[in-house]
Protein backbone atom coordinates (compact mmCIF):
# COMPACT_ATOMS: atom_id res chain seq x y z
CA UNK A 1 0.00 0.00 0.00
CA UNK A 2 0.76 3.31 0.16
CA UNK A 3 0.81 4.59 3.42
CA UNK A 4 1.51 8.34 4.44
CA UNK A 5 3.19 9.63 7.81
CA UNK A 6 1.58 12.42 8.72
CA UNK A 7 1.80 15.68 11.22
CA UNK A 8 -1.23 17.63 10.64
CA UNK A 9 -1.54 21.44 9.92
CA UNK A 10 -2.29 23.65 12.23
CA UNK A 11 -3.21 27.06 13.26
CA UNK A 12 -0.03 27.65 15.92
CA UNK A 13 3.36 25.70 15.60
CA UNK A 14 1.62 22.71 17.47
CA UNK A 15 4.47 19.72 18.99
CA UNK A 16 2.18 16.39 18.99
CA UNK A 17 5.01 13.86 19.77
CA UNK A 18 5.50 11.21 22.44
CA UNK A 19 2.26 11.16 23.45
CA UNK A 20 2.40 14.68 24.37
CA UNK A 21 0.84 18.05 22.85
CA UNK A 22 1.97 21.54 23.32
CA UNK A 23 2.09 25.12 21.17
CA UNK A 24 6.05 25.40 21.08
CA UNK A 25 6.67 27.47 24.34
CA UNK A 26 9.19 29.63 22.50
CA UNK A 27 10.20 28.54 18.63
CA UNK A 28 11.42 25.60 18.92
CA UNK A 29 10.11 22.23 16.63
CA UNK A 30 11.55 18.66 17.10
CA UNK A 31 11.32 16.04 14.83
CA UNK A 32 8.27 13.83 15.49
CA UNK A 33 9.46 10.45 17.24
CA UNK A 34 6.33 8.52 16.42
CA UNK A 35 6.93 9.01 12.89
CA UNK A 36 10.46 8.66 13.20
CA UNK A 37 10.34 4.99 14.75
CA UNK A 38 7.25 4.12 12.48
CA UNK A 39 8.72 5.12 9.21
CA UNK A 40 11.28 1.88 9.02
CA UNK A 41 8.43 -0.35 10.32
CA UNK A 42 6.47 0.57 7.86
CA UNK A 43 8.73 0.64 4.95
CA UNK A 44 9.34 -2.87 5.26
CA UNK A 45 5.54 -3.81 4.12
CA UNK A 46 4.68 -0.69 2.26
CA UNK A 47 5.51 1.95 0.06
CA UNK A 48 6.20 5.21 2.72
CA UNK A 49 6.13 8.96 2.50
CA UNK A 50 6.65 11.52 5.02
CA UNK A 51 4.36 14.76 5.02
CA UNK A 52 4.93 17.08 8.43
CA UNK A 53 2.62 20.05 7.84
CA UNK A 54 3.88 22.04 10.75
CA UNK A 55 7.66 21.59 9.74
CA UNK A 56 6.37 22.85 6.34
CA UNK A 57 4.44 25.57 7.35
CA UNK A 58 1.62 23.92 5.13
CA UNK A 59 -2.12 25.64 5.51
CA UNK A 60 -4.73 22.77 5.22
CA UNK A 61 -5.76 23.52 1.68
CA UNK A 62 -1.84 23.11 0.97
CA UNK A 63 -1.63 19.84 2.51
CA UNK A 64 -4.51 18.25 1.77
CA UNK A 65 -3.28 19.58 -1.86
CA UNK A 66 -0.06 17.20 -1.08
CA UNK A 67 -1.84 14.45 0.03
CA UNK A 68 -4.14 14.80 -3.15
CA UNK A 69 -0.96 14.33 -5.39
CA UNK A 70 0.32 11.53 -3.64
CA UNK A 71 -3.13 9.74 -3.52
CA UNK A 72 -2.11 7.43 0.03
CA UNK A 73 -4.20 4.28 0.45
CA UNK A 74 -3.89 4.93 4.36
CA UNK A 75 -2.56 7.71 6.73
CA UNK A 76 -1.11 7.30 9.91
CA UNK A 77 -1.44 10.77 11.70
CA UNK A 78 -0.28 12.42 14.88
CA UNK A 79 -2.94 14.08 16.39
CA UNK A 80 -2.86 16.37 19.84
CA UNK A 81 -5.28 17.26 22.72
CA UNK A 82 -3.72 20.92 21.46
CA UNK A 83 -5.36 20.67 18.42
CA UNK A 84 -8.02 18.14 18.53
CA UNK A 85 -10.59 20.15 17.17
CA UNK A 86 -8.61 21.08 13.60
CA UNK A 87 -7.37 17.65 13.71
CA UNK A 88 -10.51 16.02 13.53
CA UNK A 89 -11.82 18.06 10.81
CA UNK A 90 -9.24 17.55 8.77
CA UNK A 91 -8.58 13.66 9.30
CA UNK A 92 -11.97 13.53 8.75
CA UNK A 93 -11.88 15.38 5.11
CA UNK A 94 -9.14 12.87 4.45
CA UNK A 95 -11.41 9.76 5.24
CA UNK A 96 -14.26 11.27 2.74
CA UNK A 97 -11.71 10.14 -0.08
CA UNK A 98 -11.48 6.12 0.82
CA UNK A 99 -8.51 6.68 2.71
CA UNK A 100 -8.02 4.67 6.08
CA UNK A 101 -7.22 6.80 8.79
CA UNK A 102 -4.94 5.20 11.73
CA UNK A 103 -3.37 7.79 14.59
CA UNK A 104 -1.63 8.34 17.75
CA UNK A 105 -1.26 10.96 20.33
CA UNK A 106 -2.16 12.00 23.35
CA UNK A 107 -5.78 12.68 23.64
CA UNK A 108 -6.19 9.26 22.09
CA UNK A 109 -4.09 7.35 25.54
CA UNK A 110 -7.19 7.32 27.53
CA UNK A 111 -10.70 5.91 26.82
CA UNK A 112 -9.61 4.84 22.86
CA UNK A 113 -13.10 2.78 22.95
CA UNK A 114 -14.92 5.97 23.43
CA UNK A 115 -13.12 8.28 20.33
CA UNK A 116 -13.73 5.67 18.24
CA UNK A 117 -17.13 5.60 19.00
CA UNK A 118 -17.16 9.40 18.38
CA UNK A 119 -14.98 9.30 15.52
CA UNK A 120 -16.31 7.20 12.03
CA UNK A 121 -13.96 8.43 10.71
CA UNK A 122 -11.05 6.91 12.62
CA UNK A 123 -10.05 3.48 12.03
CA UNK A 124 -6.94 2.89 14.34
CA UNK A 125 -5.50 4.28 17.24
CA UNK A 126 -2.00 3.32 17.68
CA UNK A 127 -0.98 3.14 21.37
CA UNK A 128 3.04 2.18 20.91
CA UNK A 129 5.08 3.48 18.21
CA UNK A 130 7.75 0.72 18.55
CA UNK A 131 5.28 -2.38 17.63
CA UNK A 132 4.60 -3.21 14.23
CA UNK A 133 1.09 -3.04 14.88
CA UNK A 134 -0.15 -0.57 11.89
CA UNK A 135 1.40 -3.11 9.45
CA UNK A 136 -0.59 -5.83 11.23
CA UNK A 137 -3.71 -4.29 11.31
CA UNK A 138 -3.32 -2.87 7.89
CA UNK A 139 -2.20 -6.87 6.66
CA UNK A 140 -5.53 -7.76 9.01
CA UNK A 141 -3.73 -9.34 10.85
CA UNK A 142 -5.38 -8.86 14.35
CA UNK A 143 -3.88 -11.92 15.85
CA UNK A 144 -0.41 -10.00 15.82
CA UNK A 145 -1.27 -7.13 17.23
CA UNK A 146 -0.06 -6.23 20.67
CA UNK A 147 -0.90 -2.52 21.83
CA UNK A 148 -4.02 -1.19 19.82
CA UNK A 149 -7.30 -0.43 19.63
CA UNK A 150 -9.46 -0.68 15.92
CA UNK A 151 -12.66 -1.10 14.77
CA UNK A 152 -13.63 -3.56 12.72
CA UNK A 153 -15.41 -3.91 9.42
CA UNK A 154 -18.87 -4.86 11.14
CA UNK A 155 -18.43 -1.76 13.68
CA UNK A 156 -17.01 -3.58 16.58
CA UNK A 157 -14.41 -1.96 18.32
CA UNK A 158 -12.02 -3.96 20.05
CA UNK A 159 -8.54 -3.56 21.61
CA UNK A 160 -5.56 -5.72 22.67
CA UNK A 161 -2.70 -4.69 25.41
CA UNK A 162 -0.01 -7.15 25.63
CA UNK A 163 2.62 -6.62 28.46
CA UNK A 164 5.90 -6.28 27.44
CA UNK A 165 7.99 -9.43 27.36
CA UNK A 166 11.82 -7.87 28.17
CA UNK A 167 13.37 -4.87 28.06
CA UNK A 168 14.34 -5.00 24.87
CA UNK A 169 12.75 -3.71 21.25
CA UNK A 170 13.85 -3.79 17.97
CA UNK A 171 13.43 -1.51 15.47
CA UNK A 172 13.92 -0.75 11.38
CA UNK A 173 16.23 2.04 10.98
CA UNK A 174 14.25 4.97 11.21
CA UNK A 175 14.36 6.88 7.85
CA UNK A 176 14.86 10.24 8.60
CA UNK A 177 15.82 11.27 5.07
CA UNK A 178 11.86 10.74 4.20
CA UNK A 179 11.52 13.94 7.01
CA UNK A 180 11.79 17.81 5.41
CA UNK A 181 15.59 19.02 5.62
CA UNK A 182 14.11 22.47 7.11
CA UNK A 183 11.80 23.72 9.41
CA UNK A 184 12.96 21.69 12.71
CA UNK A 185 14.86 24.19 15.00
CA UNK A 186 16.60 23.48 18.33
CA UNK A 187 18.52 26.32 20.51
CA UNK A 188 20.56 23.70 22.03
CA UNK A 189 22.41 22.47 19.01
CA UNK A 190 25.81 23.59 17.96
CA UNK A 191 25.63 22.31 14.93
CA UNK A 192 23.56 22.45 11.84
CA UNK A 193 21.80 20.05 10.86
CA UNK A 194 20.65 18.36 13.81
CA UNK A 195 18.19 15.26 14.71
CA UNK A 196 16.41 13.51 17.16
CA UNK A 197 17.40 10.06 18.27
CA UNK A 198 15.20 7.90 20.91
CA UNK A 199 17.38 4.79 22.06
CA UNK A 200 14.89 3.48 24.53
CA UNK A 201 10.90 3.85 25.13
CA UNK A 202 8.85 5.14 27.43
CA UNK A 203 10.21 5.45 31.38
CA UNK A 204 10.55 3.42 34.85
CA UNK A 205 9.90 6.08 37.24
CA UNK A 206 6.47 6.84 38.01
CA UNK A 207 6.00 10.23 38.03
CA UNK A 208 1.91 10.61 38.52
CA UNK A 209 1.96 13.71 36.22
CA UNK A 210 3.83 12.24 33.19
CA UNK A 211 2.04 10.48 30.51
CA UNK A 212 5.82 8.81 29.78
CA UNK A 213 5.77 6.79 33.69
CA UNK A 214 2.85 5.11 31.57
CA UNK A 215 4.30 3.10 29.01
CA UNK A 216 6.47 1.25 30.62
CA UNK A 217 10.35 1.16 29.54
CA UNK A 218 12.15 -0.97 27.05
CA UNK A 219 15.84 -0.14 25.38
CA UNK A 220 16.88 -0.58 21.76
CA UNK A 221 19.82 -2.64 21.24
CA UNK A 222 23.38 -0.35 21.01
CA UNK A 223 24.09 -1.73 17.65
CA UNK A 224 20.37 -0.55 16.09
CA UNK A 225 20.78 2.58 17.57
CA UNK A 226 24.53 2.89 16.55
CA UNK A 227 23.27 1.95 12.86
CA UNK A 228 20.92 4.61 12.95
CA UNK A 229 23.52 6.94 13.75
CA UNK A 230 26.03 6.07 11.37
CA UNK A 231 23.27 6.57 8.49
CA UNK A 232 22.88 9.99 9.31
CA UNK A 233 26.80 10.61 10.30
CA UNK A 234 26.91 9.38 5.99
CA UNK A 235 24.32 11.90 5.03
CA UNK A 236 26.27 14.81 7.51
CA UNK A 237 24.41 15.12 10.55
CA UNK A 238 26.70 15.07 13.76
CA UNK A 239 24.42 16.95 16.00
CA UNK A 240 21.75 14.84 17.97
CA UNK A 241 18.87 15.73 20.34
CA UNK A 242 18.55 12.53 22.01
CA UNK A 243 14.90 12.33 23.42
CA UNK A 244 15.15 9.57 25.45
CA UNK A 245 13.59 10.86 29.05
CA UNK A 246 16.51 9.16 31.34
CA UNK A 247 19.68 9.18 29.86
CA UNK A 248 21.81 6.56 32.17
CA UNK A 249 18.92 4.10 33.18
CA UNK A 250 20.89 1.37 32.38
CA UNK A 251 24.42 2.36 33.55
CA UNK A 252 26.58 0.24 31.65
CA UNK A 253 24.51 0.93 28.47
CA UNK A 254 24.44 4.35 28.47
CA UNK A 255 28.43 4.24 29.28
CA UNK A 256 28.78 1.98 26.12
CA UNK A 257 26.96 4.56 24.36
CA UNK A 258 28.76 7.59 25.62
CA UNK A 259 31.73 5.87 24.19
CA UNK A 260 30.58 5.06 20.97
CA UNK A 261 29.25 8.35 20.63
CA UNK A 262 33.11 9.91 21.50
CA UNK A 263 34.18 7.12 18.82
CA UNK A 264 31.85 9.16 15.94
CA UNK A 265 32.25 12.46 17.59
CA UNK A 266 28.99 13.60 17.64
CA UNK A 267 27.72 16.73 19.09
CA UNK A 268 24.61 15.88 21.49
CA UNK A 269 21.87 17.07 24.26
CA UNK A 270 20.03 14.80 26.32
CA UNK A 271 17.58 14.22 29.64
CA UNK A 272 18.84 12.75 32.92
CA UNK A 273 17.34 12.55 36.38
CA UNK A 274 19.48 14.63 39.30
CA UNK A 275 19.71 11.27 41.40
CA UNK A 276 21.59 9.47 38.55
CA UNK A 277 23.68 12.22 37.84
CA UNK A 278 26.75 11.19 39.22
CA UNK A 279 30.70 11.69 38.01
CA UNK A 280 31.30 8.76 36.22
CA UNK A 281 27.99 9.37 34.12
CA UNK A 282 28.54 13.02 33.64
CA UNK A 283 32.26 12.85 32.70
CA UNK A 284 31.60 9.80 30.11
CA UNK A 285 28.56 11.80 28.67
CA UNK A 286 30.65 15.00 27.95
CA UNK A 287 33.72 12.88 26.97
CA UNK A 288 30.91 11.00 24.52
CA UNK A 289 30.26 14.66 23.06
CA UNK A 290 27.22 16.07 25.09
CA UNK A 291 27.25 19.50 25.64
CA UNK A 292 23.93 20.36 26.82
CA UNK A 293 22.02 18.24 30.37
CA UNK A 294 18.31 18.67 30.53
CA UNK A 295 17.39 17.16 34.72
CA UNK A 296 14.14 18.01 36.04
CA UNK A 297 13.83 20.29 39.27
CA UNK A 298 10.10 20.80 38.91
CA UNK A 299 9.68 22.40 42.83
CA UNK A 300 11.72 23.05 45.07
CA UNK A 301 8.84 21.41 47.98
CA UNK A 302 9.64 18.54 48.88
CA UNK A 303 6.01 18.02 49.86
CA UNK A 304 5.28 18.71 46.00
CA UNK A 305 8.06 16.20 44.91
CA UNK A 306 6.75 13.45 47.19
CA UNK A 307 2.98 13.49 46.52
CA UNK A 308 4.23 13.08 42.79
CA UNK A 309 6.15 10.64 43.26
CA UNK A 310 9.79 12.03 41.78
CA UNK A 311 12.02 9.63 43.74
CA UNK A 312 14.30 12.35 45.24
CA UNK A 313 13.97 15.14 47.30
CA UNK A 314 15.28 19.13 46.37
CA UNK A 315 18.45 18.64 48.36
CA UNK A 316 19.73 16.23 45.38
CA UNK A 317 19.56 19.07 42.97
CA UNK A 318 22.01 21.30 44.22
CA UNK A 319 24.84 18.68 43.86
CA UNK A 320 23.51 17.31 40.45
CA UNK A 321 23.55 20.72 38.65
CA UNK A 322 27.26 21.57 40.19
CA UNK A 323 29.04 18.35 39.18
CA UNK A 324 27.10 19.08 35.64
CA UNK A 325 28.80 21.88 35.45
CA UNK A 326 32.06 21.00 36.71
CA UNK A 327 32.34 18.48 34.01
CA UNK A 328 32.12 21.30 31.37
CA UNK A 329 28.18 20.93 30.17
CA UNK A 330 25.64 23.72 30.24
CA UNK A 331 22.67 22.68 32.05
CA UNK A 332 18.78 23.27 31.62
CA UNK A 333 16.60 22.48 34.70
CA UNK A 334 12.86 21.98 34.30
CA UNK A 335 10.29 23.13 36.33
CA UNK A 336 5.97 22.68 36.66
CA UNK A 337 4.03 25.37 38.39
CA UNK A 338 0.79 25.09 39.42
CA UNK A 339 0.11 21.20 40.91
CA UNK A 340 -2.32 20.64 42.84
CA UNK A 341 -0.33 21.47 46.45
CA UNK A 342 1.28 24.24 45.41
CA UNK A 343 1.24 27.69 47.49
CA UNK A 344 2.20 30.91 46.69
CA UNK A 345 5.02 30.31 49.35
CA UNK A 346 5.63 27.39 47.08
CA UNK A 347 6.29 29.21 43.79
CA UNK A 348 8.25 31.59 45.86
CA UNK A 349 11.17 28.75 46.57
CA UNK A 350 10.80 27.37 43.44
CA UNK A 351 12.00 30.80 41.71
CA UNK A 352 14.22 31.48 44.44
CA UNK A 353 16.28 27.70 44.10
CA UNK A 354 15.98 28.11 40.19
CA UNK A 355 18.12 31.73 40.25
CA UNK A 356 20.20 29.90 42.50
CA UNK A 357 21.32 26.77 40.51
CA UNK A 358 23.48 28.93 38.24
CA UNK A 359 21.55 27.62 34.93
CA UNK A 360 21.97 28.33 31.80
CA UNK A 361 18.63 27.74 30.65
CA UNK A 362 15.16 27.45 32.41
CA UNK A 363 12.26 25.36 30.86
CA UNK A 364 8.66 25.96 32.73
CA UNK A 365 5.81 23.58 32.40
CA UNK A 366 2.45 24.52 33.85
CA UNK A 367 0.82 21.13 35.01
CA UNK A 368 -1.87 19.30 33.19
CA UNK A 369 -4.03 16.59 34.01
CA UNK A 370 -2.53 14.60 30.55
CA UNK A 371 -4.08 11.38 29.56
CA UNK A 372 -3.75 8.00 31.10
CA UNK A 373 -1.68 9.47 34.42
CA UNK A 374 -2.61 9.10 37.85
CA UNK A 375 -2.55 12.82 38.25
CA UNK A 376 -5.63 13.54 35.82
CA UNK A 377 -7.50 10.66 37.81
CA UNK A 378 -6.44 12.09 41.37
CA UNK A 379 -7.91 16.24 39.56
CA UNK A 380 -10.96 14.42 38.14
CA UNK A 381 -11.76 12.77 41.56
CA UNK A 382 -11.05 16.12 43.12
CA UNK A 383 -13.47 18.36 40.76
CA UNK A 384 -10.08 20.78 39.42
CA UNK A 385 -11.14 19.61 35.77
CA UNK A 386 -13.75 17.89 34.05
CA UNK A 387 -13.16 14.49 32.03
CA UNK A 388 -15.17 15.32 29.16
CA UNK A 389 -12.73 18.45 28.58
CA UNK A 390 -10.21 16.94 26.09
CA UNK A 391 -8.82 20.23 24.65
CA UNK A 392 -5.34 21.26 26.46
CA UNK A 393 -2.14 22.86 26.00
CA UNK A 394 0.98 21.33 28.01
CA UNK A 395 2.68 24.24 27.13
CA UNK A 396 1.01 26.32 29.58
CA UNK A 397 0.23 28.31 26.93
CA UNK A 398 -2.93 28.55 28.94
CA UNK A 399 -3.81 27.23 32.65
CA UNK A 400 -5.46 23.72 32.67
CA UNK A 401 -6.40 23.74 36.62
CA UNK A 402 -6.21 25.75 39.39
CA UNK A 403 -4.31 24.63 42.83
CA UNK A 404 -5.29 23.98 45.76
CA UNK A 405 -4.73 27.44 46.97
CA UNK A 406 -3.91 29.58 43.88
CA UNK A 407 -6.44 30.31 41.22
CA UNK A 408 -5.38 29.48 37.19
CA UNK A 409 -5.39 33.21 37.01
CA UNK A 410 -3.07 33.32 39.56
CA UNK A 411 -0.75 30.05 37.96
CA UNK A 412 -0.34 31.99 34.85
CA UNK A 413 0.75 35.05 36.47
CA UNK A 414 3.51 33.56 38.55
CA UNK A 415 4.43 31.39 35.63
CA UNK A 416 4.88 34.74 33.14
CA UNK A 417 7.08 36.37 36.24
CA UNK A 418 9.59 33.36 36.85
CA UNK A 419 10.28 33.17 32.71
CA UNK A 420 11.10 37.14 33.16
CA UNK A 421 13.10 37.11 36.68
CA UNK A 422 15.07 34.20 34.78
CA UNK A 423 15.61 35.68 31.48
CA UNK A 424 16.13 39.20 32.23
CA UNK A 425 19.00 39.40 34.38
CA UNK A 426 22.29 41.17 33.14
CA UNK A 427 24.38 38.46 34.39
CA UNK A 428 22.37 36.03 32.36
CA UNK A 429 22.24 37.60 29.38
CA UNK A 430 26.11 38.57 29.45
CA UNK A 431 26.62 34.93 30.19
CA UNK A 432 24.57 33.69 26.96
CA UNK A 433 26.51 36.23 24.95
CA UNK A 434 29.98 35.71 26.58
CA UNK A 435 29.27 31.03 25.88
CA UNK A 436 27.54 30.87 22.85
CA UNK A 437 29.82 28.87 20.01
CA UNK A 438 29.16 31.21 17.42
CA UNK A 439 27.23 33.78 15.39
CA UNK A 440 24.50 31.03 14.37
CA UNK A 441 24.06 29.36 17.99
CA UNK A 442 23.90 33.06 19.50
CA UNK A 443 20.98 33.88 16.69
CA UNK A 444 19.23 31.09 17.24
CA UNK A 445 19.21 31.40 21.22
CA UNK A 446 18.29 35.23 20.93
CA UNK A 447 15.40 34.10 18.30
CA UNK A 448 13.96 31.61 21.04
CA UNK A 449 14.41 33.60 24.20
CA UNK A 450 12.38 36.81 21.88
CA UNK A 451 10.20 34.27 21.27
CA UNK A 452 9.64 33.42 25.35
CA UNK A 453 9.28 36.42 26.72
CA UNK A 454 6.73 37.51 23.90
CA UNK A 455 4.59 34.74 25.21
CA UNK A 456 5.06 35.36 29.00
CA UNK A 457 5.03 39.72 28.35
Amino acid sequence: MRVLLLNPPGREVYVRDYFCSKTTKSNYNFHPVDLLALSGTIAREHEVSVLDCIAEGLSPAAASARIDRDSPDAIISLVGSVSWDEDREFLSSQARFGRRIFAIGDVLHEDAHERLREEPWLEVVLDDFTTADANHLLAGREEEVLRATWRRANGEVVSRDEPRRGREHRLPRPLHELFPSKGYRFSFARRQPFATVLTDYGCPWPCTFCVISTLGHSTRPVEDVLEEVDALIESGTTELFVADQTFGVHRARALELARAFAERDLSWTAFTRPDLADDELLNAMHTGGCHTLIMGVESADDAVLEACKKGYASNSVRGAFARARSHGLRTVGTFVVGLPDETEGSLERTLDLALSLDLDFMSLNVAVPRFGTPFRADVIASGMVESQELMMDQSGATVAMPTNALTREEVERFKRLMVRRFYLRPSWLWRRLRDASGPRELFAQAREGIALLARNA
